[in-house]
């Protein structure tokens, strides 16, 4: 039981902090022996001072009279000077320091001796600054001692140093306590952020609080269900795909061969545009399945080539841009994105305008159609898999709503974006974002 408190995250906390304070206790005892291996550090301001007159006022009180010059001659430090008088002059001056001491002296004499006063001379040198009448029957004993400077006298090197390594120990081990906390909270919001881009199971590290363990354990489970379901899902929608290839090729063939008599020709249509949506669902899961290499592409070149190849088949489009626009991608990746995109824009526009350009360490290939454009509201809805919109953007028959998908799959797999917009004057605009050296994210 002690030990699973110790593992979760207030127990570590609290073993942090209770370590911590150990350690500053430690440290403040070993400088203190090392300052003062032989006594205690002298104690701050008045007690010192108070506690050497206060032993003179005893010691005096217990001698004869003629043995009290004697007495007196033997003061040391922090008294610089003491002497019995019948009259004394009274300074006349006032401090934070004479108050403090004359109102400790008052309460630890008043039962045994006179009246006490503590004042402060202005003129006298610092070692006698301060001065102490104390009443002793007929006569007045007059002390001088140092004035020192508050701050200093209060503030002193140990004391100091015990402070500043205390804040330094507390900051230091609570920022090590919030790391190995953060750490495997840093590490499970990564994979978090990873499985949702990639969707693949990598098992995560299952360390730190009992808490974050159960966490980072009950996410393994369910990214380990995630992706069985989604690989199980992918597997049977490509068999289905595939294994209806077969028949409806052997419908083909039957149609074909026979009479062509209006009901034929109407089963033929529907047969290619059924072979053409199994291409297309196969394509898509082909694509994200894919494993081609990264490697250096002639992005420009590879624009022309495929702008000229359109503008032979008699499509009104037109490239500009550099002559050269080296990338690392995977070029059949980018290649099959640019040609779903211009698909659309030809299906959709008479005129089609594809810009590239380049800036810093990023690329962009903008496709632009005169088409009807898409609404607003569905420009982010329209790149979603399976989507398709009404009959205005919709003209082709066969068509499952998985082009831009498959294009936004390829942009984000290379680090960049895709972005679909309308154009001021009509139509569709397509950019492609892409870093010149693309990784997988």
């Amino acid at each position: 039981m002690i030990g699973r408190f110790f593992r979760s995250t207030v127990g570590q906390i609290l073993m942090i902090t209770a370590s911590s304070s150990t350690v500053t206790f430690l440290f403040s005892l070993a400088l203190f022996s090392w300052l003062y291996p032989n006594a205690p550090p002298r104690p701050p301001w008045p007690w010192s001072v108070a506690f050497r007159i206060e032993s003179l006022v005893d010691g005096l009180r217990g001698v004869p009279e003629r043995d009290r010059a004697a007495l007196l001659a033997g003061v040391r430090w922090p008294l610089t000077e003491a002497r019995l008088a019948t009259a004394a002059s009274v300074c006349d001056a006032l401090s934070k320091d004479t108050r403090e001491l004359e109102a400790v002296l008052q309460d630890d004499l008043a039962a045994t001796s006179g009246k006490v006063t503590v004042r402060e001379c202005s003129d006298a040198p610092l070692e006698t600054r301060v001065q102490i009448l104390v009443g002793l029957g007929e006569q007045t004993l007059a002390v001088r001692t140092h004035a020192v400077n508050g701050t200093r006298r209060r503030l002193t090197f140990p004391l100091v140093g015990a402070l500043v390594f205390l804040g330094v120990a507390v900051v230091l081990m609570s920022a090590w306590a919030v790391w190995l906390v953060i750490r495997p909270l840093r590490r499970l919001s990564d994979q978090v952020t990873t499985f949702g881009e990639q969707m693949s199971f990598v098992p995560l590290a299952e360390e730190g609080p009992l808490e974050i363990r159960r966490a980072a354990h009950a996410f393994n489970l369910m990214q380990e269900r995630v992706t069985r379901s989604i690989q199980d899902r992918t597997r049977m929608l490509a068999a289905i795909s595939h294994d209806m290839r077969s028949p409806l090729t052997r419908m083909r063939l039957q149609l074909d061969t026979a009479e062509p008599t209006q009901m034929v020709q109407k089963l033929s249509r529907e047969t290619i545009l059924m072979q053409d949506m199994v291409t297309s669902a196969l394509g898509y899961l082909g694509n994200r399945s894919s494993s081609e290499a990264f490697e250096p592409l002639d992005l420009a070149a590879l624009l022309q080539t495929i702008c000229d190849e359109y503008a032979d088949a008699g499509v009104e489009i037109h490239y500009t841009g550099p002559d050269a626009l080296t990338v690392v991608c995977k070029p059949n990746a980018i290649q099959r994105a640019v040609g779903n995109l211009l698909e659309n824009a030809i299906a959709f526009g008479s005129r089609i305008d594809v810009i590239a350009t380049s800036a810093g360490d990023q690329v962009a290939v903008t496709i632009g159609d005169d088409g009807p454009g898409i609404p607003a509201h569905q420009l982010a809805e329209v790149i979603e898999p399976f989507v398709r919109l009404d009959p205005s953007r919709n003209a082709r028959p066969g068509s499952l709503g998985l082009g831009l998908s498959i294009v936004s799959d390829i942009v984000q797999e290379h680090g960049g974006r895709l972005t679909l917009s309308n154009r001021v004057e009509g139509g569709l605009l397509a950019l492609i974002e892409l870093p010149l050296v693309a990784s997988a994210p």
